[in-house]
């Protein structure tokens, strides 16, 4: 009860204060989830096809021998730094992505985001593979300039290391989400070294398994596979989008805002475009 100037008013007592923003942390939607799986599982056929693939595309310049020299290694080493980018900016996007889309212009949530990025990730992987005959045939020509030592590896580093270093960073991205939802610190960094692990085994796994095929008609069709994958990855992720677009506008109408702003998701699509007419052209 207050006075003021002789009459007598009343406060609310029981006025609700502002909640607290909590923040989520439950597992990955079904569609990220999908994505997430079809991510690992691209990434473990492609990198068990180009381990066979990559040598073998050396050996008419450079014999079946000298190729396979440092390959494995230096392949693993690529997954690693591919890794280290993944987490680098897996902790990116944790630091300024929302848990929900819940302000006005429908922002990314961290979902929708680590969709994009495994998407993105075939996306260069598709093109650079597409691509990697015309850079191959390049440096054939310095063969004899660069060496039998050095000239497989840096041939490589413009054929097949570069997928690799993506689909490391592709499997990172996919692994630290699905930790995501652990509480501990802890548990999250081994959750996701044992999903990186799994990963790991399947390729050395699949690798056992990969028939011999012909080079070329091999990088094209894993070209094609990537360009698949991250077709698939997109689809989901924007139906994701939407679910999450929806779940916005609900919120804002609760709050009396207003709409969110639908953005276009055709330019998306442009890589898988790009690759369709390289593959036309090859």
């Amino acid at each position: 009860m207050k006075r003021k100037g002789g009459k007598t008013t009343t406060v609310k007592a029981n006025a609700k204060a502002p909640e607290p923003r909590v923040v989520k942390t439950a597992g990955p939607p079904v569609p990220v989830l999908l994505s997430i799986v079809v991510g690992l599982t691209s990434t473990n056929i492609l990198a068990s096809s180009l381990l066979r693939l990559g040598p073998q595309y050396l050996e008419p310049v450079y014999g079946n021998v000298l190729p396979r020299l440092g390959f494995t290694h230096s392949a693993v080493i690529s997954m690693v730094l591919g890794s280290i980018i993944g987490s680098s900016y897996w902790r990116r996007i944790c630091r300024n992505t929302d848990t929900a889309a819940t302000s006005p212009g429908a922002p990314l949530t961290l979902d929708t985001r680590t969709g994009r990025a495994i998407a993105a990730a075939f996306d260069i992987a598709a093109i650079l593979t597409a691509l990697a005959p015309l850079r191959a045939t390049y440096l054939f020509r310095w063969s004899d300039t660069l060496g039998p030592m050095w000239g497989p590896l840096l041939t490589q580093c413009a054929l097949t290391f570069p997928v690799f270093i993506l689909g490391g960073f592709a499997a990172t991205i996919g692994a630290a989400r699905i930790s995501h939802s652990q509480h501990s610190a802890g548990r999250r960094v081994a959750a996701t070294i044992a999903c990186l692990g799994a990963v790991a085994v399947l390729i050395w796994i699949g690798q056992q398994f990969v028939t011999p095929q012909r080079s070329c008609h091999g990088v094209l069709l894993n070209a094609g596979y990537a360009a698949l994958s991250s077709l698939m990855i997109k689809l989901l992720t924007g139906y994701q989008e939407d679910l999450d677009a929806a779940a916005a506008l609900e919120t804002l109408k609760e709050n009396e805002k207003s709409a969110p702003v639908v953005r276009s998701r055709r330019l998306r699509f442009l890589p898988t475009v790009a690759w369709i007419a390289l593959a036309a052209t090859a």
